[in-house]
């Protein structure tokens, strides 16, 4: 079986034990595979509250498939859409911290990010702003992305 058959056939199969009605497409981009799942009523049961639910999907289904194919296999699950709204949502945060920074002359920190979302963060602010940098700061629960003016940045030890 293809790659692209058994990612949409154990895709499906864990949705099933989801939700009743969804159309499922599984298209390949760079050696990523995107997961799209479009459902109307039921979309809140798998994005999840804060997107937690998509997340633990993705991670289930990367296990599954390296379990499967015996290879790690990228993947990004999207339902209705959620990806491409978060991401305009994270670089509505983004412009805000820069805005703050840029004004008060000082660091900003935004919490409460998963890794995705401190990446996105991450690669909006250095394409976006040249005079600004970011990075993470804490441990597990507690990390939070810190927006700062270039040079400001902690010395690595």
């Amino acid at each position: 079986m293809e790659k692209t058959q058994t990612i949409k056939a154990e895709t499906e199969e864990l949705l099933k034990k989801m939700i009743d009605k969804f159309e499922l497409d599984v298209e390949e981009d760079n050696g990523v595979y995107h997961i799209i799942i479009k459902t109307e009523e039921e979309a809140p049961t798998v994005i999840g509250r804060h997107g937690e639910t998509i997340r633990a999907i993705q991670k289930i289904l990367e296990v599954v498939l390296y379990k499967k194919l015996g290879e790690p296999v990228s993947i990004l699950v999207n339902v209705n859409d959620y990806r491409e709204k978060q991401k305009e949502r994270l670089e509505g945060m983004a412009d805000e911290a820069a805005a703050k920074t840029q004004n008060g002359k000082m660091a900003n920190s935004i919490r409460g990010l998963s890794s995705y979302e401190r990446k996105v963060i991450h690669e909006y602010i250095t394409q976006n702003y040249v005079d600004l940098t970011t990075y993470s700061v804490g441990e597990g629960r507690d990390r939070q992305l810190v927006v700062d003016l270039k040079g400001n940045e902690p010395k690595a030890e």
